[in-house]
């Protein structure tokens, strides 16, 4: 069962997408390995070996160097000591950060209490800073994301009741940090540009607590915070790296 202060929180909400840094890199390793599988048996001369090996190594460099900088910065707020401290650790590979339902006012508010008001302060501090320390990840970063939880509890149409309250809480943080004089101007301007919203009602339970009880419902509601690149420069990126590594590779005989 879940328990705040975990090092890693629950990943169950789809945090770590398919076009994800590593995913995208492990894409791009596993095209390396069918094209040279499926070059010519003839071995090429030994300056065109060396040349084209170069020009690999080369292109296998600069097309890791994201996810390398992106794990770097995600190891980065994963080791914040001021995070772990305080018990909102972020999953280590997405950098999700997770506010619980104690953080709220009352389970059926969307106001953060007092204590709530601190730890977010905390968190998106250490996001920031993270994100910024790495040049490249930061010119990549698409948004940062706050998507709302609730439990599966409603007299009535039970999934869209609970999808506007998942929606609420949410919106209430962005307001809250666009709002906030206590923030640098850098970082309300940044976080004007970045911030999304999103909900899911209840269709993503935690995984460290699933079960429909009174026990987990509280970990259901919750509001997390992730930071997310760019899915269509990743895709392109992976485009251009395979019509690049296609072309440095010798045609193939039938």
């Amino acid at each position: 069962m879940r328990r705040e202060g975990r090092h890693r929180s629950d990943r169950s909400s789809g945090s770590w997408d398919l076009l994800s840094p590593i995913a995208y890199l492990g894409a791009g390793l596993a095209a390396i390995f069918v094209l040279i599988a499926a070059a010519p048996n003839a071995p090429p001369r030994p300056e065109e070996k060396s040349d084209r090996d170069e020009a690999l190594r080369d292109l296998i460099a600069e097309q890791t160097e994201l996810p390398r900088h992106w794990r770097e910065a995600m190891q980065m707020l994963c080791d914040d000591p001021v995070l772990q401290a305080e018990g909102i650790a972020p999953d280590c590979l997405s950098g999700t950060i997770t506010l619980g339902d104690s953080f709220f006012d009352q389970s059926d508010r969307v106001e953060l209490n007092e204590e709530g008001i601190r730890r977010l302060h905390l968190a998106i501090d250490a996001t920031l800073r993270a994100l910024r320390s790495r040049p490249l990840v930061w010119q990549s970063l698409e948004s940062i994301e706050l998507r709302g939880h609730a439990d599966p509890r409603a007299r009535r149409n039970p999934y869209l009741t609970n999808m506007r309250v998942s929606q609420r809480r949410p919106m209430a943080i962005m307001l809250y940090l666009i709002s906030d004089w206590a923030l640098s101007e850098r970082d309300r301007s940044d976080l004007e540009r970045l911030l999304v919203l999103s909900a899911a009602s209840y269709s993503r339970p935690p995984r460290s607590c699933p079960e429909r009880s009174n026990e987990c419902y509280r970990y259901w509601r919750r509001v997390e915070i992730t930071p997310r690149l760019s899915d269509a420069s990743l895709a392109a990126d992976q485009a251009r790296f395979t019509d690049e590594l296609t072309a440095l590779l010798p045609p193939t005989t039938n």
